[in-house]
């Protein structure tokens, strides 16, 4: 096929412009500058923000749908204490995510870190799972529906980035995403519990809900590994597509 120059023009205009519009961010987002002294301040409204205008998915820059955000799964082990479990799950759907506030922010970005404290009124855990081990003393088996809610969800996030050179711009990748949880709450709910022995699986998951505190603290580790590496790659999809001076304006 032979271009026509004006062809070839419009062509050239429809690549640089794509290129132009996925280094930008969406222009209802919030923009905050680099030298501004209320910079945390600034962030711990624009990030809530901007969770709930990606509650259905940036396209542009390549963000999923993030109420409910889908996880295609993940292994849980946990190891020598009371609670010994072996979980799989998949299918994963988290709810509650965009509902999120910052009540802290924290941003070192000559050394490429982000520091903050959200608070998630609920967030759910929803998810096929495959699961056996004991707790204290008590086996536990099952296959079927897994629902774990975390109510007021304190978030703590710790993202340590480096930067990375690309055509001229400077973005930030994110190395390291560390996460701690720390709900006011827990309830556990899993369906098929000893192959859908009902009498057997009702008294697991009300012994699970009365000792919810010491089972979601030998499990939140695991559970916090596992999340953070999903939020870790929503976060790149965003830093990776545009430039910090185009997130982090420098004037």
């Amino acid at each position: 096929m032979i271009f026509s120059e004006r062809k070839m023009f419009l062509f050239l205009f429809f690549i640089i412009s794509s290129v132009i519009a996925e280094s930008s961010l969406p222009a209802e987002f919030t923009r905050c500058r680099q030298n501004d002294v209320a910079i945390d301040e600034c962030l711990k409204h624009a990030v809530p923000d901007a969770l709930r205008k990606m509650k259905k998915g940036v396209s542009e820059l390549a963000v999923p749908p993030l109420e409910p955000l889908s996880v295609s799964g993940m292994n849980i082990e946990a190891g020598a204490g009371p609670v010994v479990i072996a979980q799989n799950y998949k299918n994963i759907q988290l709810h509650g995510l965009t509902d999120t506030v910052v009540t802290n922010y924290k941003a070192d970005l000559k050394h490429y870190r982000l520091r903050t404290e959200s608070l998630t009124p609920k967030m759910e855990f929803v998810a096929d799972y495959v699961m056996k081990g004991r707790i204290l003393v008590l086996p536990i088996q099952g296959k079927g529906m897994a629902n774990v809610t975390m109510v007021n969800l304190v978030v703590k996030h710790d993202l340590i980035g480096e930067p990375i050179e690309r055509d001229g711009e400077t973005y930030m990748r994110i190395r390291d995403y560390r996460v701690k949880f720390i709900p006011k709450k827990v309830h556990f709910h899993f369906t098929n519990l000893f192959n859908g022995d009902k009498r057997l699986g009702d008294r697991m998951n009300l012994f699970l809900n009365e000792n919810s505190d010491l089972v979601f603290n030998e499990l939140k580790e695991a559970y916090e590994k596992s999340l953070s590496s999903v939020f870790q790659d929503v976060a790149n999809k965003i830093f990776n597509a545009v430039p910090m001076n185009k997130i982090f304006p420098e004037e």
